[in-house]
């Protein structure tokens, strides 16, 4: 590949992020009112190369999703081959709200009004991904014994409305909770929830 194109290629990337990243403030401040004009005047990019990059507002708002699935796939799939058992859950939980915090507030403006099973069993292609890490998770608490055999939807369904983008924003900004604060606690509720057994103490 001619260095020309790597060059292109690398400058559209850039650009596609600024304008994620551009529409990430704008939700935080002002919610689902934002127009692709408006993008373009705060990425100080022109308004034809928005249209390059989204077709409309839907579609940037996929790419936003997208993104933020990817952040999290990203920082699991670094911790699968150094944990296991409670460990990973325990560091997957930790990374979770770290990445997470970064873009909990916009996240909440591009919720799905689908259900996290339901979007799994429609064959959802970026909540299928996150649910094809979590999943392995929660079996291997099953196989430690650290949660009871159960029905695994349930399980990680649990585990996905306990960390939820809204939740995260109550407990780090409206309470004032650590980061670290926010994914013990959360993790020994999720546990709690599917039932684990009490540690010896």
């Amino acid at each position: 590949m001619p260095d020309a194109d790597k060059k292109l290629r690398a400058d559209t990337q850039r650009t596609r992020n600024r304008l994620l990243d551009v529409l990430g403030r704008l939700l935080e401040v002002q919610g689902l009112d934002v127009s692709l004009p408006e993008l373009a005047r705060e990425a100080g990019v022109a308004t034809a190369t928005v249209y390059r990059h989204f077709d409309d507002v839907h579609e940037l708002r996929q790419e936003f999703y997208r993104r933020i699935v990817d952040s999290l796939l990203t920082e699991f799939g670094a911790l699968s081959g150094s944990y296991e058992g409670r460990e990973l859950f325990d560091r997957t939980c930790e990374s979770w709200v770290r990445v997470a915090s970064t873009w909990a507030r916009a996240a909440t403006f591009i919720r799905s009004a689908e259900g996290y099973v339901e979007r799994v069993h429609g064959g959802d292609l970026f909540v299928g991904r996150l649910d094809g890490v979590l999943r392995p998770v929660i079996v291997q608490l099953v196989d430690a014994g650290i949660i009871p055999e159960q029905d695994l939807d349930y399980a990680v369904l649990i585990w996905v409305t306990l960390f939820d983008e809204r939740v995260l924003v109550d407990l780090e900004s409206a309470m004032g909770w650590s980061t670290e604060r926010v994914a013990a606690t959360l993790a020994g509720t999720v546990l709690a929830a599917l039932g684990a057994r009490p540690s010896p103490q």
